[in-house]
């Protein structure tokens, strides 16, 4: 039996890797390699550190990981906009081709923003439960400004309310920034007056709303296909070729990062009983990092087991009135397969055969639905965007306060942000910069990325777990909304 998804399935399968031996293609993953370079940046940075190496050697064993950084740096901002470009053009031309499409684009969304808020809060709450690190205060930032009126005199504010030019001597006073401010900034972020120079200073947040805005434009001002829209599609598949070469460096990268991160930047390497405080410290620093790699895990894999196990059994009952998991129990050839090769596209044409074997919905939706949901809908994805941006703001090397405003925004973004990823492994690593920036523009990218570039290989199957089989429960819930059951006369023996 054929699905009409013959040349996604050649895409798939490698011929010449099928040839080599097990071990030679443990050895050859990427995973592999990425644990390896953990492990030996682990090695590098003990030795480094007993043997109390320069800051400058050190420096220079960092080398290459602050390049694989800039080169995250390098991508994010012209990937944002074509992958997102993209991926709500095909949107909006769902709701244009009929009321599946917009039922579809609703849900899709919709799943990706209850999983990005979801996985919010467990890690918040499971920041909550973590030791707190102990940061030095920052020192004030003041600027000194004074005022000479005509009189010779300075100004100077009485009571709080008046203004007079009767002060000797210049005075200090406090300025606060409103609420109104606040807000008023944060639209002036989402909406430039020069497009080009959002994208030259980085500024994701403007980027994203240009690219809703140009993307939903580009479908809507034809009748036809658009040719831009496959244009965009073709630059998409261009990033995402870079990508899949960035990838191959990031053992090299992860290696030097963990390896540079045991001595802290501009250290003194002193002798005696500082040498031991630096140690303890060091220690000390490393055994906390490693409770919040712990509860990056533990946040995924309750967001996981919330989702599959209480989130959408309940979905798909109320809106089927029919037990979830007889359904479910079908999908279960095709969550294997995508924890294995954590890849949504590759499991497509495995996932559209369990979808069919439960002869429940018609294999036109079936095949519609899934195909669309393997390159847009990424609810899994979704959840590792504020997952990571907790552990990222918890391990900084300054404090960083997620407030009510940031919240929102790391929900948002990471949901838009989701729609553009790559269904390929490891392809959403390089959407974190993107929703770090937009939720903290002002604070540098902290180094230990490298952690969860370490466990991504466990993270990331996970996650493509949950995308395939979001794209199952919600093609099952658009076909009963729709009533577009199965049909007999669509089977083919």
């Amino acid at each position: 039996m054929r699905f009409g998804t013959d040349d996604l399935e050649d895409a798939a399968m490698y011929p010449d890797e099928e040839s080599k031996s097990w071990f030679a293609r443990f050895l050859g993953s990427s995973n592999t390699k990425i644990v390896l370079g953990v492990v030996v940046g682990v090695g590098t940075g003990f030795i480094m550190t007993h043997n109390q190496v320069a800051a400058d050697v050190n420096e220079l064993v960092g080398l290459p990981g602050k390049i694989f950084l800039r080169v995250l740096r390098l991508l994010v901002v012209p990937m944002v906009f074509a992958s997102l470009t993209t991926g709500i053009g095909n949107l909006v031309q769902l709701g244009k081709a009929s009321t599946i499409g917009v039922r579809t684009a609703i849900w899709f969304v919709t799943m990706s923003t209850i999983c990005a808020t979801m996985s919010l809060v467990v890690a918040l709450a499971l920041r909550s439960l973590q030791p707190q690190k102990h940061f030095e205060p920052d020192a004030p930032h003041t600027i000194a400004l004074n005022v000479i009126c005509a009189n010779g005199n300075f100004i100077e504010l009485v009571n709080g309310t008046k203004v007079t030019c009767a002060a000797n001597a210049a005075s200090a006073s406090n300025t606060f920034e409103l609420l109104a401010d606040q807000i008023t900034n944060i639209i002036f972020s989402l909406v430039p007056n020069n497009i080009v120079d959002a994208f030259q200073q980085g500024m994701v947040m403007a980027v994203i709303t240009f690219s809703l805005g140009f993307g939903a434009s580009v479908v809507a001002s034809t009748e036809t296909d658009s040719q831009l829209l496959m244009v965009l599609a073709q630059l998409n598949k261009v990033f995402f070729f870079i990508i899949s070469h960035v990838i191959d460096w990031s053992p090299i990268g992860v290696f030097s990062l963990v390896a540079s991160s045991f001595m802290p930047p501009n250290a003194n390497v002193d002798s005696g009983a500082g040498s031991a405080d630096n140690t303890s410290s060091d220690r000390d620093r490393y055994v906390m990092n490693a409770q919040f790699v712990g509860a990056v895990v533990l946040c995924n894999l309750i967001c996981v087991l919330i989702l599959q196990l209480v989130i959408y059994p309940t979905l798909l009952f109320v809106t089927t009135r029919r037990r979830p998991f007889r359904y479910m129990k079908h999908m279960v050839p095709c969550a294997t397969f995508a924890f294995g090769c954590a890849s949504s596209l590759a499991t497509l044409p495995l996932t559209i055969r369990c979808v069919e074997s439960t002869r429940e919905i018609s294999r036109t939706l079936l095949q519609f639905v899934i195909t669309v949901g393997s390159t847009v809908h990424m609810n899994g994805t979704a959840m590792l965007f504020p997952n990571a941006i907790v552990f990222l703001a918890s391990t900084a090397p300054r404090e960083i306060y997620i407030g009510g405003v940031e919240m929102v925004i790391i929900v948002v973004v990471s949901a838009l942000s989701s729609i553009g990823v790559a269904p390929i492994p490891n392809a959403g690593l390089f959407m974190v910069f993107s929703v770090w920036t937009s939720a903290f523009p002002n604070d540098d990218f902290p180094t230990t990325f490298s952690y969860l570039v370490a466990i991504y290989w466990y993270i990331d199957r996970m996650n493509t777990l949950c995308n395939v089989l979001g794209d199952t429960y919600v093609a099952r819930i658009v076909a009963e909304q729709i009533d577009e059951t199965f049909e007999g006369n669509d089977v083919e023996s």
